[in-house]
């Protein structure tokens, strides 16, 4: 029995040499991770200080860039760059501008030769207008909601200016313009004035039945997109670091005076889709990507700042429009959807989901149509009610598209170079 119980003793005293053995080695091993894991984390530290430095540095870099708004002559009118920033006298033209548009456009009743929804139903293609090469194909169009008159960017290939829907187009194909813009009130005077980004260049133009010319060009290295303000007086400038710039117009659109410049909180952030003026005037949107995600921006245009910021697309942001009374705010995006935003409530109010990857929309004058493009086709919805209307086939990627005056058709910039107008054959 003694040796029995020596026996097991014996082998609890070697499974507990063992046991200690092991703990050992265990808290050898332990002292060496939390060793490695104290360097590791002073080495993180280490690179997260230099990359917020890096940052800093590369932000100054950018603000310097994007300040550095030269001025180029393209003929005898060479722009006079100055900056004034927002002035009384601006503020108040702004504001002047806000007040009498909000109580006119509330009382302004819908035109009689606006295209009723049943008619709409029935649209299909009617003509195509081959403007531009396929290789860089038509990036942009602006119908002048006055006169009637058609801009159509081209990027590599030029512009092309229509006097009407079915007039001839006069095309300048010595330039770069990637996004255009129709300043409003050009109407008043014989001819159109609008304005185009594109190869670092803010370019005005001047067309006419005759002639289809530059007036003034600014150097603005970055530039992405330009819109002209309601007002006619002021453009908007967004270059590729999503810093943003006001400029003023001079009497005879010779001249430009550089107002502000508004940089991003951060600096990651990149324009995604052109920006775009509320019918207002006192708001800006700029649709951006950047490291925290896919957002619309709004941005005080009086104050210079960020106001809100439109989260829940899941891919970058396409095209966003405004609706002519103000309400309602629409963006695209390449995750196939298109968000509507109550801007007075700051929700989204639908969410309309298409098949294909949403590269343009447009609301009609009126506010009654909303359109958004793909590659496969165009729909137009009846606002409020959202219900679709018309599913019209495309040939090619619809880059940008807009509606006539009282919605009578829909022009369309096609990635084949082609101006496509849709609307009754009848």
């Amino acid at each position: 029995m003694l040796a029995m119980f020596q026996n097991e003793w014996d082998d609890v005293m070697l499974e507990t040499h063992v046991i200690k053995q092991q703990l050992h080695a265990t808290r050898k091993e332990l002292s060496h991770a939390l060793y490695q894991h104290d360097a590791a984390c002073r080495v993180i530290a280490r690179l997260v200080n230099e990359r917020d430095e890096a940052q800093r540095l590369v932000a100054e870099l950018q603000r310097s860039l994007a300040g550095k708004l030269t001025s180029e002559g393209i003929s005898s009118n060479t722009p006079n760059i100055s900056k004034d920033g927002l002035g009384p006298e601006v503020i108040t033209h702004l504001t002047d501008f806000w007040k009498k548009t909000s109580r006119s456009r509330k009382k302004r009743p819908v035109s009689r030769q606006l295209s009723p929804a049943e008619t709409i139903i029935g649209w299909s293609k009617k003509t195509s207008m081959e403007l531009f090469n396929s290789n860089s194909g038509a990036t942009d169009v602006a119908i002048c909601q006055l006169s009637g008159a058609i801009v159509c960017a081209g990027g590599k290939s030029g512009v092309a200016w229509l006097a009407a829907a079915s007039a001839p187009a006069a095309t300048s194909k010595g330039c770069v313009a990637d996004t255009c813009s129709i300043i409003p009130g050009s109407a008043s005077s014989p001819g159109t004035v609008f304005a185009t980004s594109g190869g670092d260049k803010i370019t005005l133009w001047k067309a006419n039945e005759k002639d289809l010319s530059t007036v003034a060009s600014v150097r603005v290295p970055g530039a992405a997109s330009v819109a002209a303000h309601p007002t006619g007086s002021y453009a908007a400038i967004i270059s590729s670091n999503a810093s943003w710039g006001l400029v003023a117009f001079g009497t005879e659109m010779s001249t430009l005076r550089e107002l502000s410049l508004v940089m991003p909180d951060d600096p990651s952030e990149a324009p995604s889709a052109p920006l775009k003026f509320h019918p207002d005037g006192l708001i800006l949107a700029t649709p951006t990507t950047s490291s925290q995600g896919h957002v619309v921006r709004i941005w005080d245009v009086k104050e210079q700042k960020s106001v809100h910021a439109f989260e829940g697309h899941s891919a970058p942001v396409s095209c966003v429009a405004f609706s002519e009374n103000g309400y309602y705010m629409a963006s695209s995006s390449i995750d196939t959807s298109v968000k509507i935003w109550d801007l007075r409530k700051l929700i989204e109010l639908k969410t309309i989901n298409n098949c294909d990857r949403v590269t343009a929309l447009a609301f009609d004058r009126s506010g009654k149509y909303l359109a958004h493009a793909s590659a496969t086709r165009i729909q137009i919805h009846a606002v409020k009610e959202w219900s679709t209307l018309s599913e019209l086939e495309v040939d090619g990627q619809i880059r940008a598209l807009d509606f006539g005056i009282d919605a009578e058709f829909v022009a369309a910039a096609s990635s084949k170079g082609n101006l496509d107008f849709f609307g009754s054959c009848n």
